[in-house]
């Protein structure tokens, strides 16, 4: 398995996770729109398949997590959780001090992963997520990053 910044090379890849995970994806542009502007985002590769993706705009005092995904066939497997784990080191060396996210309320796996990994729930964005049948209420998740983190790296005595 292969880590990678997130390009234009791998659009259609990551547009058939986003399709295949939301019944209103991002489209080409809004994923093009991060690229061009510089969001922190990362793919994992394995020979033979694309596996996930996740997309991060990083600032000093929070990071928001603005899209991550996981191939079917990958699911279940530990990867998401991977490339999270990734993106809050990221979010971490520079130099935020948390990170944020909306999650579906229907969605209990990601919430369970999120939890597991240190994020709590600050509260909920009513009607967020667009549904075929109407809109859908998302959970806002916030985990505090280590304080110094970055400052433990360049400047430790040793």
């Amino acid at each position: 398995m292969d880590y990678s910044y997130l390009d234009f090379n791998h659009l259609d890849s990551v547009l058939e996770i986003e399709r295949e995970s939301n019944p209103y994806p991002w489209t080409a542009r809004n994923f093009s729109d991060c690229i061009e502007k510089g969001y922190y985002s990362m793919v994992l590769e394995d020979k033979e398949k694309f596996v996930g993706f996740a997309i991060m705009a990083i600032s000093s005092e929070e990071s928001h997590l603005l899209n991550i995904g996981v191939n079917k066939d990958f699911r279940g497997s530990g990867f998401g959780e991977q490339i999270l784990k990734k993106m809050i080191i990221a979010a971490e060396v520079m130099g935020s001090k948390k990170i944020i996210l909306e999650v579906r309320v229907s969605n209990k796996i990601a919430y369970r992963l999120y939890e597991k990994l240190g994020f709590h729930e600050i509260g909920e964005r009513k009607k967020y997520y667009r549904l075929p049948e109407g809109r859908e209420d998302a959970y806002v998740m916030s985990k505090t990053l280590k304080k110094g983190f970055v400052s433990s790296l360049f400047f430790s005595k040793g």
